[in-house]
């Protein structure tokens, strides 16, 4: 049963990522920066740690993120974390959650509509990608807007947004969290 594990300072901030990436998870679960991360990490072993780092509100520290970056990457070496960051901070955010070993960085906020269905109770499936929906996969993954996947790839901006259009479809993703988080369940990220 895949286990997505959200770490927000707030109920809110847990509620508003899990919204992004439930579909793709037999099971959600939310904790504080100041609960006994270690302790749920073992109890629920997740296979995906979602980690909000928006630091533009008003109860969220840096050092806070950072610490519980730190915590899941000692606790579980093998679990696959993703740094969740509004666009405001995005470049210093993503390259220390890069240096502190995240997985990737997702920009807040970016959907793409409804999500067509719930997976939930069903076994993940390896999807396959073309090298370039891949290509586009692996840029969101590392936070990169639709423009800079374009300009990294030497791609029009509308190649890009029509690979990702395929790549959701593809992987039952309704926005960029739950394609990545997918990604990882399924193999084709690592």
């Amino acid at each position: 049963m895949p286990v997505c594990l959200i770490v927000a300072p707030d109920a809110a901030t847990r509620e508003r990522v899990a919204r992004g990436v439930d579909a793709g998870f037999d099971l959600v679960c939310g904790v504080g920066p100041d609960e006994e991360l270690a302790a749920v990490l073992e109890r629920e072993r997740p296979d995906l740690v979602l980690v909000a780092a928006d630091t533009q509100g008003p109860d969220t520290r840096e050092a806070d993120w950072i610490g519980v970056l730190d915590t899941v990457r000692t606790t579980a070496p093998d679990v696959a974390v993703l740094v969740v960051g509004g666009p405001a901070d995005e470049p210093r955010v993503a390259g220390l959650a890069l240096e502190r070993g995240a997985k990737g960085f997702l920009r807040a906020g970016e959907e793409t509509g409804p999500r067509p269905f719930s997976a939930r109770g069903r076994r993940p499936t390896t999807t396959e990608l073309s090298r370039r929906e891949l290509d586009v996969l692996l840029g969101m993954c590392d936070g990169l807007s639709n423009s800079e996947i374009a300009e990294s790839l030497s791609l029009a901006e509308d190649t890009v947004k029509t690979h990702a259009r395929r790549l959701f479809r593809k992987l039952g993703a309704g926005d960029r969290a739950d394609a990545v988080a997918r990604g990882f369940r399924q193999g084709i990220l690592h």
